[in-house]
């Protein structure tokens, strides 16, 4: 078999498995990017033990358009300004995978509003295809509905476990 370099979205597809190894790994990531945003009350609702939907709401600072643009880029993060940075992360997400990861393998909405925009943005993105951006009424913070994990890579669906034992770890995540 010939050796060929994979499509962009191919590869992003197989590092998403880094980031994203089950619901409750979106469950993880978004409730930090929230902690980071500086919520005050995040709320996780699911479906189908994640499989079928994740939403994670927030009261956080909220995303401008042209930030809600950069953060479901790879490697775009707001944590980090200069190389010595990295010696001084306080926060839990900086390396700017999670977004990007998540929306690869999934069918990701995000709608942001910061404080003193009149509008909201919505963003949505299906396997990595990104939408354009829409403006949308909105409160301030940000809302990710994440719907469908693993549809377009079946073969990281198959090895979800039950129904009841994704529900379980979603459960550990919020709790800790």
């Amino acid at each position: 078999m010939k050796i060929q370099i994979l499509s962009d979205e191919m590869a992003s597809r197989i590092a998403a498995g880094e980031v994203v190894e089950r619901p409750a790994s979106v469950v993880k990531e978004l409730v930090e990017n929230s902690l980071d945003a500086g919520a005050t009350e995040i709320f996780v609702s699911i479906e189908k033990s994640g499989t079928s939907l994740v939403q994670v709401s927030d009261n956080g600072d909220g995303m401008a358009a042209e930030d809600l643009i950069l953060a479901v880029e790879r490697h775009a993060t707001s944590k980090l300004k200069v190389e010595e940075d990295l010696f001084r992360i306080a926060t839990l997400g900086f390396r700017g995978e999670a977004l990007p990861s998540i929306g690869s393998v999934s069918k990701m909405q995000i709608v942001s509003r910061p404080l003193n925009a009149p509008t909201g943005q919505k963003l949505s993105i299906d396997g990595g295809r990104k939408d354009e951006l829409r403006p949308t009424a909105a409160s301030m913070g940000t809302t990710i509905d994440i719907k469908d994990i693993f549809y377009n890579t079946p073969a990281r669906r198959k090895f979800l476990k039950s129904p009841a034992t994704e529900l379980s770890h979603i459960c550990d995540v919020v709790n800790r």
